[in-house]
């Protein structure tokens, strides 16, 4: 990871570690019909630690839309991207920033060239199965047990938001369901979307999962969901932009035009921002964590590219 990430997550992470008890559930419970906001932890059973475990975040529209299930990116947490998650529930969606295994060393930087890697990786950080040399993650700690408990605390402690609408019995409806994440977050969507058909996947600088011409091997074949239900936003300085753009031909988002280019872009599958956000590994990090520049009317400057996005898959 880069020292700028770092240096951005451990802020967060020190921050989270260092809050009393009481800042877990600093919103109201089931018993106030109008709790809209909160953040909470998953609880852990015994012999069974979650390795993080950092806060969720959660947060809805007043009339249940689509659940927006958020992956942050390598070493991030949930809390680095209140913008983008509070922009979503405003344009109609139950949202959930989910905290998950994304620590050490990224997806990328460990599979570079080798096609298998990814496909390895992305499949154990999804339901803890097949473990590798690659990643070793239990069922507790995938996201689809980490998904599952945390609509089940939502269901218990915010009966008024009926987030049971995202589960059949203990099974996750995939069909109300919009992936987005970022990096690593971004890739992981993009994997499960292949798995299972999902309402909408919204990709922030990422895959990063192509590298000299090689890409995750899941993506030489068709997936289950669409490539039009597919929609992917990269600033033109990161520095993973071209790996990010082979990605997308892969999953066909760009289809038989190139990415649409713009300050602000909208209006295509394939978004390259050509606004001036810093150096590489900023420009790569600020597409949508909180760290996006400001406007002049103190919003950030990407919010209309995210409400763009998210009204394609609304």
């Amino acid at each position: 990871m880069s020292l700028f990430l770092c240096a951005a997550m451990l802020s967060v992470v020190a921050a989270v570690a260092s809050a009393p008890a009481s800042a877990l559930a600093r919103y109201p419970d089931s018993s106030d019909s109008g709790a809209q906001t909160r953040t909470f932890r998953l609880p852990e059973t015994p012999g069974a630690p979650l390795v993080p475990n950092a806060d969720n975040y959660a947060t809805r529209a007043s009339t249940p839309g689509p659940l927006l299930l958020f992956l942050p990116a390598t070493g991030a947490v949930p809390a680095e991207y209140r913008e983008f998650l509070d922009t979503a529930a405003s344009s109609g969606y139950h949202v959930l920033g989910l905290d998950y295994r994304n620590l050490g060393r990224s997806v990328t930087e460990t599979c570079k060239a080798d096609a298998t890697c990814y496909t390895a990786i992305q499949q154990n950080r999804f339901d803890g199965s097949h473990p590798s040399r690659f990643s070793n993650v239990n069922k507790a700690n995938s996201v689809l047990g980490r998904l599952q408990a945390a609509l089940r605390y939502l269901i218990n402690h915010d009966k008024a938001g009926d987030w049971g609408r995202y589960l059949s019995g203990s099974q996750i409806r995939w069909d109300q369901i919009v992936l987005a994440g970022h990096s690593q977050g971004g890739g992981e969507s993009a994997y499960i979307s292949h798995l299972h058909s999902v309402h909408g996947v919204l990709m922030f600088s990422s895959p990063v999962a192509t590298f000299n011409g090689v890409s995750a091997s899941w993506m030489s074949s068709p997936g289950a969901t669409p490539a039009a239900r597919m929609y992917g936003f990269v600033n033109s300085g990161d520095l993973y932009v071209r790996r990010i753009i082979g990605s997308w031909t892969k999953l066909d988002l760009t289809g038989d035009a190139p990415p649409t280019s713009a300050s602000i872009p909208t209006g295509s599958h394939a978004l390259v921002s050509t606004l001036a956000v810093g150096n590489g590994e900023q420009s790569h990090f600020m597409s949508v964590a909180d760290s996006t520049p400001q406007n002049a009317l103190g919003s950030p400057v990407y919010q209309p590219v995210w409400t763009w996005m998210l009204r394609q898959v609304r």
